[in-house]
């Protein structure tokens, strides 16, 4: 049915679209879901570079609506724009889109500017979305972000997304919604110069420094959806498989590094 209902909006002007998208959103998500947010003390003054876990297609308008009226840019595979519903559901946040196995750096530009512009920014260092809700090793480009926007990094977990619409690798345009609770948990905020000691003497200090914003992430999740940031550092790299993924496995050099 909501499909449906994405087709008849897509025919509309930009500016009456996007309102109308939100507003059927927003009421899906009040009928559907409870949702708890934690941790709004945290919040630092913009701008800031916020760091979540990835579950499902639902995360991005999820944390959209637990970071109002704060304006957040969300950086998004280029492929959600090949179905109507997931490009309408991209045009309801501000999306700075990237494009999945490729060397193509403008996004991370993008992300920087913006961040030095005095906007937030929310990446999901995975790289894609878990296909089993417990965390897979960061990209190592979210490190380079942060080094180079030098703001404050905000770790933010979410639950209860892949319940509510649970991944279709069939159809990504067709997934269905279903009643669940979520739950958006911000933690303190600091700077990627606190992590350095973690990455002392690693190999690949960038790798480094990612998985260490990931801990981050991983300890305001319930055991269950740590994952590879359950124990020990993760010691390889999850193969690219979903949006965001180019952003940060093909990153280019750190300066200095």
């Amino acid at each position: 049915m909501i499909h449906n209902v994405f087709a008849v909006l897509s025919v509309l002007p930009d500016r009456p679209r996007r309102a109308a998208v939100r507003t059927l959103m927003d009421t899906v998500w009040r009928l559907r879901t409870t949702e708890q947010v934690l941790g709004r003390e945290n919040l630092p003054s913009p701008p800031c570079l916020f760091i979540c876990n990835h579950l499902s297609n639902a995360d991005g308008f999820t944390l959209a609506r637990a970071l109002r009226p704060r304006k957040v840019y969300f950086l998004a595979g280029i492929k959600l724009q090949g179905t109507v519903m997931t490009r309408l559901g991209t045009e309801a946040v501000d999306t700075i889109f990237i494009r999945p196995n490729s060397s193509d750096i403008e996004p991370i530009k993008r992300a920087v500017e913006t961040l030095k512009a005095g906007h937030s920014v929310l990446i999901f260092p995975e790289g894609g979305r878990s296909r089993t809700g417990a965390l897979t090793q960061a990209k190592k480009g979210a490190s380079l972000i942060a080094r180079r926007a030098g703001v404050p990094i905000v770790p933010v977990a979410v639950s209860g997304t892949e319940k509510f619409m649970p991944i279709d690798d069939r159809d990504m345009g067709r997934e269905q919604v279903r009643r669940a609770h979520l739950t958006v948990r911000f933690g303190r905020p600091f700077h990627l110069d606190e992590l350095e000691p973690e990455a002392t003497g690693a190999e690949d200090p960038r790798q480094a420094l990612a998985d260490a914003m990931m801990r981050r992430v991983a300890e305001l999740l319930p055991p269950e959806y740590r994952g590879v940031y359950a124990g020990t550092p993760p010691d390889s790299e999850t193969e690219d498989e979903a949006p965001g993924a180019s952003l940060v496995s093909h990153a280019p050099p750190e300066p200095g590094r």
